[in-house]
Parts: structure tokens; C-alpha cells; sequence
């Protein structure tokens, strides 16, 4: 007897599988979209790294600038003392409250509450009147006879010496510290002023050798009078 044996074809197929998502993909798509972000924070970084070096380089500029404007103002300070760092004191009892001693620089002279340096170099009206306010004066104003009298008998008599009187700014005769002139109290020789293009005053002397102004030129070197109050201690 024979067994007989059917044979059945098998066939295997392949299914697809399913895939599987990582689960790191959603991570990777957040890795890249973060470069924009990295971006900007360097940016960010930049930009205040610039301001804060401009904040330095500001500072740095105005401690130098601070500091040259100190020492102007410290030298300008000291020359304005060592100016009258010699002075030559007299006690007085009639001086200001609580000082009993008025005094004038080295080699100016006192007359009533006011110190008058006569100069012994030639310069124009201007030039005189700055170097005048070098040493915290003016160029003298006249405001009495009494006053007068003492200039002209201090002043050398073979110069001329300028005066703080000009119509240079408002075209009349005014003091250098903006004082009309008082016609009571002028001191021209006869027939001056007598020239529309001399726009500054002299005190000189001239007619039986008597001292009195006369207007001139103000680009003439001249000597002059410097004038400032006493310093009281």
C-alpha cells in the first residue's frame, strides 16, 4: 500500500512593517529651527559688547578732558594769586568791618581806597587795558580833582600815559568800567578833544608844562595807569 504525499507550496511574502518615529525626531526638528535663536543672542552679545566700549572709551575721554580742565583752572587760579602774593599793608582804622589793614600789590601806590600802578612799558590802548585786567585791575578812572592831582604827581613827566576813557563802544566818551564821563569832572587841554578819528585819551603834558587829556590814536604805544580797589585783611 502505498502513502501518497501532497505537497503544498508555501510562499512567504515580506509585509511591510510599520514605521517606527523615533522619538527623538520632534527633538531634532527643534535643533533646527534653534540657530536663529543662537543668532540673535550673539548679536545681542555684540551690540552690548560696543556699547559697553564706547561707555569706556566716553568715560576715559572726559576724565582726560576733567582732569586738563582742573589744571587750567588750578594754574589760572595760581597765577591769579602769585599776581599779589607781595603786598605792602597799611594799618588803618577806618577799613572794612573786622580788618584793620589795607593793602596794595609790590610797587603800586595807595590813594584813598584804591591801589594805581604806573607803568613802565609802551603799549596800544588795548593792549594796556588787558594787561591791566591781567592783574585784576582796569585802566584808571578818573572821579575827582583830588584823584587827578595825585596821577599827576606820580607820572613821569617826559611820557604820555593812557587813561580808561574812550568812545570806542557806544561813540561818546565813556570809562573803561562803562562810567559815562562826568563833565564836571574832565581835565582836556584847551581845544581837546579835537579829532572824530582819536577815539582814546592820554594824560599828558604840554602848556606851561601843565598835565591834562588829550585824545589820540589808540594804536599809539603809550606807558599807562593801571587802577584797582585795596585789598583789606
Amino acid at each position: 500500500m502505498m502513502t501518497e504525499i501532497t505537497y503544498a507550496e508555501v510562499r512567504f511574502k515580506n509585509e511591510p512593517q510599520p514605521m517606527v518615529i523615533p522619538s527623538q525626531a520632534p527633538t531634532a526638528s527643534k535643533e533646527k529651527t534653534s540657530p536663529p535663536q543662537s543668532n540673535s543672542v550673539k548679536l545681542l552679545l555684540a551690540a552690548l559688547l560696543i556699547l559697553l566700549l564706547l561707555t569706556i572709551s566716553f568715560l576715559i575721554t572726559f576724565i582726560i578732558f576733567f582732569q586738563k580742565y582742573s589744571k587750567l583752572v588750578q594754574e589760572e587760579k595760581f597765577t591769579q594769586e602769585l599776581t599779589h602774593t607781595m603786598l605792602e599793608c597799611k594799618k588803618e582804622n577806618s577799613t572794612t568791618k573786622g580788618k584793620s589793614w589795607s593793602c596794595c600789590p609790590k610797587n603800586w601806590k595807595p590813594f584813598c581806597s584804591n591801589c594805581y600802578l604806573f607803568s613802565s612799558e609802551k603799549k596800544n590802548w588795548t593792549d594796556s587795558e588787558k594787561h591791566c585786567a591781567g592783574m585784576q585791575a582796569h585802566l584808571v578812572v578818573v572821579d575827582s580833582k583830588e584823584e587827578q592831582d595825585f596821577i599827576n604827581k606820580n607820572v613821569n613827566r617826559n611820557y604820555a600815559y593812557y587813561l580808561g576813557l574812550s568812545d570806542l563802544k557806544n561813540g561818546h566818551w565813556e570809562w573803561v568800567n562803562e562810567t559815562p564821563l562826568n563833565q564836571n569832572v574832565t581835565f582836556w587841554h584847551p581845544g581837546e578833544p579835537n579829532n572824530d578819528y582819536e577815539h582814546c585819551v592820554i594824560l599828558n603834558l604840554r602848556f606851561l608844562r601843565v598835565w591834562g587829556w588829550n585824545d589820540i590814536s589808540c594804536n599809539v604805544p603809550q606807558l599807562s595807569i593801571c587802577e584797582m580797589l585795596k585789598i583789606y585783611l
